[in-house]
């Protein structure tokens, strides 16, 4: 998983030993994430992340929760397509 927040790697890295109040939802991940051959978060600065930037942006505004099903929302079409041609050249 790619994070833009250093903070969230920092403490998945250190959640065995953290007393911050995300460490016990981190440990959880941790057991749900032992199911995969591997499982690591890393961060990447904010450019290179920037559909979730804005995924992130509009979840603050909602009010309610929202979920798309085989589909794209609207806001984030742009970036996913540049992301996704970024993406194409970096492979």
């Amino acid at each position: 998983m790619k994070t833009d927040c250093l903070e969230i790697v920092n403490l998945w890295n250190t959640r065995h030993n953290s007393l911050s109040i995300v460490a016990p939802l981190l440990l959880e991940i941790g057991e749900l994430a032992s199911s995969f051959s591997s499982f690591v978060i890393q961060h990447v600065i904010r450019s290179a992340n920037v559909p979730a930037h804005l995924y992130a942006k509009h979840a603050c505004t909602l009010l309610v929760t929202e979920s798309w099903t085989g589909s794209r929302p609207s806001f984030l079409l742009t970036s996913l397509m540049a992301d996704d041609a970024r993406s194409s050249f970096v492979e």
